[in-house]
């Protein structure tokens, strides 16, 4: 895995966390996109389903990212 200067500290492969709940930029260093895009596809319901936690707080079920992103990977290949 490439670490490159600009993702936040959350991508560094020693930063990952084995626990079942992503926060909105760890989502973003998985699916290698920007924040901003995270938020868009959570409000256009895009990609995995957003969990609220509080009235600011979101998290990401990792089971589900990981189905996801393993599904739109699938859906691009050959193209």
């Amino acid at each position: 895995m490439i670490v490159h200067d600009n993702f936040p500290k959350t991508c560094h492969p020693r930063a990952q966390r084995s626990e079942d709940w992503l926060t909105s930029a760890e989502l973003a260093c998985l699916a290698r996109v920007s924040l901003s895009t995270v938020r868009r596809w959570a409000r256009n319901g895009i990609g995995p389903r957003p969990h609220r936690v509080g009235p600011r707080l979101v998290r990401y079920h990792r089971p589900d990212v990981e189905t996801w992103l393993t599904g739109t990977s699938k859906k691009g290949e050959g193209a």
